[in-house]
């Protein structure tokens, strides 16, 4: 155990560091396809490491600072060019320190030097930068451009951190996304998070930038992020930052197992999917059919019978042809929330259901149309909503018929 950390000029100057790195590892190539560059320090008398938080912490003003990012990417460039002769396809990830980016500094081009000294194409190279920590935003975007423009690529780290900046993502139009351990903890058994994560992979498909997952510990992490988009992967379940690219003991057998294991469970889940929405079909369709034989008075008795002979059903109501309410919403007095009414109410007659996603798709055309999973509005608990046209015979017009029903987190993970 460190009792005194060496002076951090000394270290500095003597180059008391060592670079680790960390595989980040694409699931659907079944392949590392990049390393993540970690500095440490050491003390020459006992040969001890000292983790990156006391090293950094040691550099308190700017300059230290500057020497130190700088000495610390000497060391990641010196380290990685062994293995770029090797594999020219490997890519290297390389954090800089955002707070030494400003006018003084932006001009130097000593990434782009050092890169080229020692032979690493600078296509091979993600430049990571965690953007809370800029001050000077001109010079941000002026650093940006210069090495994008030198075919560097550019990775927002720690996304969905905290107070991450979000409005950053526009402006610097990152190639890689790198989602924070603290979004990704958990996420198979959080569906706000997961929800999330989805909006991150959305927007990043949108924006043709590729989404990695950091910190990731669990096989079960793993699992349901790549069910949602996910592909890139680093964490402490694949490996811990160790020094060179030797073979990390059975993460290969991790990634195959994984991979086969997404390719039965998404084979199964659409098997199983299909069986569910084909008997929620059913169960609509035959609701639609009763509710065609009855007269409108007596509609909401009907809503209140087919819930409770129907399991899985958390409200009934329906709509006519131009999205507004009328009937009452009939929900399961059992899976209403008690706590936050204010944001979880039933609608009522009337109101006006034009914009939802439930409803578009049957002013479009289609007959039925089933949602993805949601938080529903009427009873706070995550639901699929299916709406179905049908005929309503004694009023001699088109009514459609709004099921909420129940959608449990399975693991987590939907």
């Amino acid at each position: 155990m460190l009792t005194t950390v060496p002076d951090i000029q000394e270290i500095i100057e003597n180059r008391f560091l060592v670079t680790h790195f960390q595989p980040q590892v694409s699931l659907k190539r079944k392949a590392v396809v990049g390393l993540e560059a970690l500095s440490r320090g050491f003390d020459p008398k006992s040969g001890e490491i000292i983790p990156p938080t006391l090293l950094f912490a040691q550099a308190r003003d700017k300059a230290s600072r500057l020497a130190l990012d700088r000495a610390c990417r000497t060391n990641a460039a010196e380290s990685f060019a062994a293995l770029h002769r090797k594999d020219k396809s490997l890519m290297l990830s390389m954090n800089i320190d955002a707070s030494c980016i400003n006018e003084e500094t932006r001009g130097s081009n000593h990434l782009l030097n050092l890169v080229n000294r020692c032979g690493i194409s600078p296509s091979n190279v993600i430049i990571e930068i965690i953007e809370s920590r800029c001050e000077d935003t001109d010079a941000l975007m002026s650093f940006v451009n210069f090495y994008r423009q030198n075919d560097f690529l550019i990775a927002l780290d720690d996304v969905g951190a905290g107070f991450s900046n979000l409005d950053r993502i526009p402006l610097i139009k990152p190639d890689v996304i790198k989602l924070d351990r603290g979004l990704i903890k958990g996420v198979n058994e959080q569906f706000h998070k997961l929800e999330v994560v989805r909006s991150f992979v959305q927007m990043s498909n949108r924006l043709g930038c590729l989404v990695l997952a950091e910190g990731v510990e669990t096989a079960e992490e793993a699992m349901c992020l790549l069910s949602n988009g996910v592909d890139v992967f680093q964490g402490f379940y694949f490996a811990r930052p160790a020094p060179g690219l030797d073979a990390v003991p059975g993460m290969a057998t991790k990634v195959d197992a994984l991979a086969e294991r997404h390719r039965e469970n998404r084979t199964q889940q659409i098997a199983d999917d299909k069986r569910l929405y084909s008997s929620y079909d059913l169960t609509v369709l035959t609701m639609c059919q009763g509710l065609a034989e009855t007269q409108a008075k007596d509609m909401g008795q009907a809503l209140s019978a087919f819930v409770e002979s129907y399991e899985g059903v958390e409200c009934l109501y329906v709509l006519d042809m131009r999205g507004t309410q009328i009937s009452d919403t009939v929900c399961d007095p059992g899976r209403l929330k008690t706590s936050k009414r204010f944001l979880y109410e039933p609608a009522t007659i009337g109101a006006d259901h034009s914009l939802k996603e439930y409803f578009l798709p049957i002013q479009a055309g289609l007959e039925k149309f089933t949602t993805r999973p949601y938080i529903s509005l009427a009873s706070g608990n995550l639901c699929i909503t299916i709406s179905h046209v049908f005929y309503h015979k004694s009023s001699g017009r088109h009514r459609i018929l709004c099921v909420d029903m129940s959608r449990e987190i399975d693991g987590g993970c939907l």
